[in-house]
């Protein structure tokens, strides 16, 4: 399977391929090194905690009389981190158009030793997850869409369906990537509309930080994914009236 964002290939005559079109210069693709450099800001910052097997390590709260609950968390935390990588490298320009077959690899390692044992793993941590219903119910929701879209993007390729295979492709990107953003509008809240409340009652601060779970883990999938859906949309309308342009420059008398 090759993911990936280009045109396919075109012919300029029998048999023999078109010379390649004009490489994209890297200012025409700002987002990719910051995209990187988040990516890399939060795996250091939140995986290595993961590694060290130590329960008491976890920022994520722990489902007692579930002794499964750590380890299989630390292997959701695990396939998601693969993902998150392989996924900056999907998105990375000069990359699949100079190592097309690195590219193909790290497509093939998104996939099936990312987000789909990661979505599997997600679902089992929600299921007794202690951070309360609406925060079960998000993480549930994300890994099956994150599932969801990433087998669609398979279908598609296997069928050269090219187009649509890069549309659910970067929908399941959105998804890989809304970890980062829910992390972040936790932060937010912090500082603004959900500071931690001063106080040592345990009902309180457990019912603060499932409130504070939820109103993250929401939008935190649902505003990425509008973003892409918006640049599909986007990016569709910019090669409809590209091509428009195109046939009535050809439709021409020269």
């Amino acid at each position: 399977m090759t993911i990936t964002t280009t045109e396919p290939e075109r012919t300029s005559g029998p048999g023999r391929p078109a010379a390649a079109g004009p490489s994209v210069r890297w200012w025409r693709r700002p987002w990719v090194g910051p995209l990187a450099t988040v990516a890399a800001v939060f795996i250091a910052y939140n995986v290595p905690r993961y590694l060290t097997f130590d329960p008491a390590d976890s920022k994520i709260p722990l489902a007692p009389g579930h002794a499964w609950h750590y380890p299989v968390l630390v292997a959701h935390v695990v396939f998601g981190t693969v993902a998150l990588v392989t996924c900056c490298l999907q998105v990375w320009p000069a990359l699949r158009k100079k190592h097309p077959k690195v590219h193909r690899i790290s497509g093939r390692l998104y996939v099936l030793a990312g987000v789909l044992p990661g979505a599997v793993a997600g679902v089992a941590v929600a299921m007794v997850s202690p951070s309360g219903l609406s925060m079960q119910v998000s993480t549930v929701t994300t890994s099956v869409l994150w599932a969801g879209t990433a087998i669609a993007g398979i279908r598609m390729a296997r069928q050269r369906r090219q187009d649509e295979h890069r549309r659910w492709m970067v929908r399941s990107f959105a998804l890989t990537l809304s970890i980062i953003f829910s992390r972040i509008l936790g932060v937010i809240y912090d500082h603004t509309i959900l500071p931690m409340p001063v106080t040592q009652d345990i009902p309180t601060l457990i019912a603060w930080g499932q409130a504070r779970a939820g109103l993250a883990s929401w939008p935190g999938w649902i505003i990425p994914l509008l973003i892409a859906e918006w640049w599909l949309i986007e990016r569709g309308a910019a090669a409809r009236h590209k091509a428009r342009a195109a046939r009535r420059k050809a439709a021409m008398p020269s």
